[in-house]
């Protein structure tokens, strides 16, 4: 069979992610690999159409197509990124029609579902029959255990490939036909409050609705705002998944990346990133400057912060990109206020609905630094970043001091403590089972009363 593997990682055969494949090959040599180093040519792709047809000449030509990735930033490099969003572009999917296809991923298993997820999406606006891709954890293929099931893996894809069959579809293709917003006269308000507020957006002079809302609220706001367009910003390229990062935190481009990430988003009470998707996700340019904040390692440098999203385009229709949208605060463990879009027939509602918003930073910066409890995005993010740190700190000092510092290592405790010790051996009984589950809800209860009372007390006292 001949196999087009499209390479997204900018490392090109010095990647993990590639070693994955170098193993396929080596227990499979019987088939022919075409392999394009999707993320290191990427400019030669945009600049050369000669070499991007030859690309979409050997995929058409195929018998089956893979995928490979390392996860940036809850999705694909923006280097691939760009590439899907060419062939968009350029209107050449039925290069791609009828081929199946699947994808291998490497990570530290940090939201790679969701790079996964788009991909199989993307796959199928692209006519693809998309078999289920293998998420590896950066280090498996040295254990023999995961290399047999890669090994498996990639067998069922080349029976799938051979017989060419069909997979269940699980995307509906996207539709958006809301007019664009066009509010009102809106009356400025008066500066009045001195916080520090920034919008970050990726919009173009033809994002009729998403400037509507940044204007709306600039004017809205009681205070001023700094807005910040990543287009004009001097971003030289994409993280290049060097590491050399990883010990200062200082990325060795030398543009204005990191300064405005320090100066807008982090030294800030508040950021609105207003972005307009494109196919399923932001727009690679959003994707470049995301994936280059891996120069700030893991830490969480959001606490506290108020943080919303304006976005232009079908997000309800994108619930990969919604999960990404809620999952960047708690993870950064800032607040989400509130994600607003242009979905709406009523530009008195957009209107409504980023005065909520506004609100809502300002009630969250004026109480405390409020954040909402974690939920599961949360929590299990930085479960992963914590193990993954302690795990790999000679590679990242900085983080793992950070970590330390903040006491960021909250390995779980035992419940009951030490007196969990004399428990453990007498639940092994089924009488004493029996009588402490029947006596559990009432020290549960009890303990939650005993708080609750001396709140209570201590405001009778006041």
């Amino acid at each position: 069979m001949k196999l087009v593997i499209l390479n997204g990682s900018p490392r090109e055969t010095k990647s993990v992610t590639y070693q994955y494949l170098r193993y396929i090959e080596a227990n499979f040599p019987m088939h022919k690999y075409k392999v394009h180093h999707i993320g290191r040519k990427i400019k030669k792709i945009e600049k050369d159409q000669e070499y991007f047809d030859l690309i979409l000449k050997d995929i058409k030509a195929a018998d089956g197509v893979i995928w490979i990735y390392p996860v940036y930033i809850l999705s694909v490099p923006s280097q691939l990124k760009r590439f899907i969003e060419l062939v968009f572009e350029r209107k050449k999917l039925n290069y791609f029609k009828g081929k199946n296809a699947t994808s291998i991923s490497t990570s530290g298993k940090f939201y790679d579902h969701l790079a996964h997820n788009y991909i199989h999406a993307i796959s199928e606006d692209f006519g693809m029959n998309y078999f289920r891709g293998y998420s590896a954890e950066m280090m498996e293929l040295l254990k023999k255990k995961e290399r047999k099931r890669l090994q498996n893996f990639a067998i069922q894809f080349f029976i799938q490939c051979e017989n060419k069959l069909e997979s269940a579809k699980v995307c509906l293709p996207l539709t958006f036909d809301y007019p664009v917003y066009n509010p009102s006269k809106i009356k400025v308000q008066p500066k009045t409050k001195k916080h520090k507020i920034s919008v970050l957006t990726d919009a173009s002079e033809s994002d009729v609705s998403l400037n509507n809302m940044i204007d709306t609220f600039v004017k809205l706001m009681p205070c001023e705002v700094t807005v910040v367009n990543i287009n004009n910003a001097n971003i030289k390229g994409g993280c290049l998944g060097c590491l050399n990062c990883a010990s200062e935190n200082i990325c060795f481009y030398p543009d204005e990346h990191n300064a405005i990430f320090k100066k807008y988003t982090v030294e800030v009470d508040a950021v609105v990133y207003a972005y307009k998707t494109q196919d399923r996700y932001l727009s690679s340019g959003v994707k470049i400057f995301q994936d280059r904040s891996f120069f700030n390692g893991h830490r969480p440098v959001f606490m506290g912060q108020q943080h919303a999203f304006f976005v232009s385009g079908p997000l309800k229709q994108m619930p990969i990109l919604r999960e990404a949208i809620e999952a960047m605060p708690e993870v950064g463990r800032a607040n989400l206020v509130g994600i607003v879009t242009d979905e709406y027939t009523d530009s008195k509602q957009i209107t409504t609905l980023i005065q909520n918003v506004i609100d809502g930073i300002l009630w969250g910066i004026e109480h405390g630094k409020y954040t909402r409890p974690k939920t599961f995005l949360g929590v299990g993010g930085h479960k992963v970043f914590r193990d993954l740190i302690h795990t790999y700190q000679v590679v990242f000092p900085q983080d793992y001091s950070y970590y330390k510092k903040h006491k960021l290592f909250d390995w779980p405790k035992i419940f009951f403590g030490d007196f969990s010790f004399i428990l453990k051996p007498l639940m092994w009984f089924s009488s004493f089972r029996k009588r402490f589950f029947a006596q559990s809800d009432k020290f549960l209860i009890r303990m939650f009363s005993k708080v609750i009372k001396k709140e209570e007390d201590e405001k009778t006292k006041k």
